[in-house]
């Protein structure tokens, strides 16, 4: 849950317009109006669920210097699709929860190698929602998804033990935030009470210039 990093934008926008939900196998893909999509796996379900709710950053690092007293707030949006489970996400200090670090939006799906990935999207300039969108889930219908921004290199390809979703991003293709390193890496592990997300920026050489060095940020579920 790649929790807001400047994007490296694609040269066209994905297109996953609401007008055309039953016709999208996935983000750009059509399918046949005449066959049915097939059905939302369960894990996608599982780790939905898991990922949605109200989050509050363990204290146990805050003796790294990488570490802030963070709250996620998710909230599921855009319950017709059929692509993929989408989930709208909300990042903010505990001393600025007015004052959103991050808005973004997240993709559940299983991709045609059978990967359980999550996708990460950006909003428009100028049409992120307002703070506590996660409170009004019908709020977010009033962004248009053919026009969010893809974060390539982004997204987190998970494995599944039925106890815990394991995973993280792969290569440099993650671009970090605007003067903190040139690529950066996400990993993840989400249980059904909990998940643990570290996020490091590094330069070419390979070394971490930002985010924890004694390991990731554990948020409990309030």
């Amino acid at each position: 849950m790649r929790l807001s990093r400047r994007s490296k934008r694609s040269k066209t926008a994905c297109l996953i317009g609401l007008t055309s939900l039953t016709g999208l196998g996935g983000c750009g893909v059509e399918t046949s109006s005449n066959t049915a999509p097939p059905p939302i796996p369960a894990e996608v379900d599982r780790l939905a669920a898991w990922m949605t709710g109200s989050f509050e950053a363990s204290p146990a690092l805050k003796v790294d210097a990488g570490f802030q007293d963070l709250r996620i707030n998710t909230c599921r949006i855009w319950p017709e699709r059929v692509d993929g489970r989408w989930i709208y996400l909300e990042q903010a200090t505990k001393a600025a929860v007015d004052v959103p670090q991050r808005q973004q939006i997240l993709c559940l799906k299983v991709d045609d190698q059978g990967w359980l990935i999550s996708e990460l999207f950006e909003f428009p300039s100028g049409m992120s929602p307002d703070a506590h969108a996660w409170k009004d889930p019908s709020s977010l219908n009033r962004i248009d998804p053919a026009l969010l921004s893809p974060l390539e290199g982004c997204t987190v390809f998970f494995d599944d033990d039925d106890r815990a979703f394991k995973g993280g991003t792969r290569g440099r293709g993650c671009e970090g935030e605007a003067g903190d390193g040139t690529y950066a890496t996400t990993e993840l592990m989400v249980e059904a009470t909990s998940f643990s997300r570290w996020d490091r920026s590094y330069d070419e050489q390979g070394s971490q210039v930002s985010g924890p060095r004694s390991g990731p940020i554990v948020f409990i579920r309030r």
